[in-house]
């Protein structure tokens, strides 16, 4: 099998992830904090090796999660203010904005209540724009929501394209906002500098380029913003306490996926090892040759960028085909597994006109060969040669 699906879940994993994962659950579980026994308890390990991939010198404030979207629920929910989104935002961030208690889009709002106190917070999705002067304008208009939180994917997960992380936390800090970046796509297979860039708050998961198991994510939030818990249970900290006086709230609760963690640090330490510019280097020179190839054939649109800000995602269509039914053929004819459909972005589709069917994507990790590739065109092509 032929398997370019990484963006939702890599395949394979090293083995040392796996041999990590089967170690954890021989061994007897560690308990929390309190117990006389038991393993090897990953976390304390794990937040630092994750402040180094990412660049976070106060790593023990990175809180662990099932993934990226608990970790943006749990962000967006208990955050304060008002939200900008883009519409290159997956629906672990559209979906939390449109059904969570509190929060009501702008376009929802009456004219003469949009500059007033509120007793609600809004939220507004902006149109993904393209290059640094539209940033700059996006960034300037005043129909924004000053002092928001704008959220973003640092890399779509439909086109790959790579947002300029420096400049927009640059241009937003300018005007008061935080920036919340969603890593799911980027963490492990791009290099991101949290504390350089001046990123506020980022979330990521560790199933994708992290190289670790489903289930496992977190996120961090830089000293000083403030995030309401939404989830509370035992902690093994001080279990007198009941009632959280605020700035004491506890956010990691509940019995940990420590099984999940200890595969997720090997998988870090592999990437760690490797070298996220590498990885990034090969993600790029392999996608930037992927859209090259497939705009040589006359029924393929592209809807990938290219060039530097190219993710190790693309994304592209078959004219006269749905992209159902070209997963279809790759799989069952080429053994070729890709992903289709909406790929969880509705309003990016609408805006590359590919709603309501989506595209077909696929997707590198580290391990994708060029033979992989050579393989997904030589498909691709006989497609095409049959319409």
């Amino acid at each position: 099998m032929t398997y370019l699906n990484n963006a939702a879940t890599s395949h394979p994993k090293p083995l040392e992830v796996v041999e990590a994962i089967a170690d954890a659950l021989r061994t007897p579980p560690p308990s929390a904090l309190r117990s006389t026994g038991g393993g090897d308890d990953p976390r304390p390990s794990l937040r630092q090796q994750l402040g180094q991939l990412l660049h976070i010198a106060d790593h023990e404030r990175i809180v662990l999660t099932s993934g990226a979207t608990e970790a943006l629920n749990r962000l967006i929910a208990g955050l304060d203010g008002d939200v900008i989104a883009l519409t290159d935002n997956h629906n672990s961030v559209l979906r939390p904005l449109a059904n969570l208690p509190g929060l009501r889009a702008i376009s929802d709002v009456p004219p003469e209540e949009k500059h007033s106190p509120r007793h609600a917070r809004n939220y507004r999705i902006c149109h993904v724009t393209r290059g640094d002067n539209a940033w700059q304008r996006m960034l300037t208009d005043d129909e924004l929501l000053r002092g928001a939180v704008l959220i973003l994917p640092h890399c779509s997960n439909v086109t790959g394209r790579i947002y300029d992380l420096p400049k927009i936390c640059h241009l937003a800090h300018q005007r008061g906002m935080l920036v919340m970046a969603d890593a799911a796509q980027s963490a492990g297979s791009i290099p991101i500098d949290v504390d350089g860039w001046g990123v506020d708050i980022i979330a990521f998961t560790g199933h994708k380029h992290l190289l670790g198991p489903q289930g496992t994510g977190g996120y961090y939030v830089r000293p000083g913003i403030t995030v309401r818990p939404t989830l509370f249970g035992g902690t093994g900290r001080d279990s007198s306490i009941v009632r959280y006086e605020e700035g004491d709230w506890e956010y990691e609760v509940g019995t940990p996926n420590l099984p999940g963690l200890s595969g997720l640090r090997a998988g870090v330490t592999h990437v760690l090892q490797r070298g996220v510019a590498d990885i990034f280097q090969q993600g790029n020179e392999q996608a930037n040759w992927l859209i090259g190839q497939l705009r040589t054939l006359p029924n393929v649109e592209v809807h990938s960028p290219g060039g530097t800000c190219q993710g190790p995602v693309v994304s592209f269509n078959i004219r006269g085909l749905l992209p159902s039914d070209v997963g279809y053929m790759l799989q069952n004819s080429y053994d070729i597994t890709v992903r289709t459909g909406l790929h969880c972005a509705p309003h990016l589709h609408k805006e590359l006109h590919t709603h309501p069917h989506g595209s077909v994507r696929v997707s590198m990790a580290c391990h994708t060969t060029w033979d992989d590739l050579h393989t997904l065109m030589h498909a691709v092509t006989d497609i095409c040669h049959s319409l």
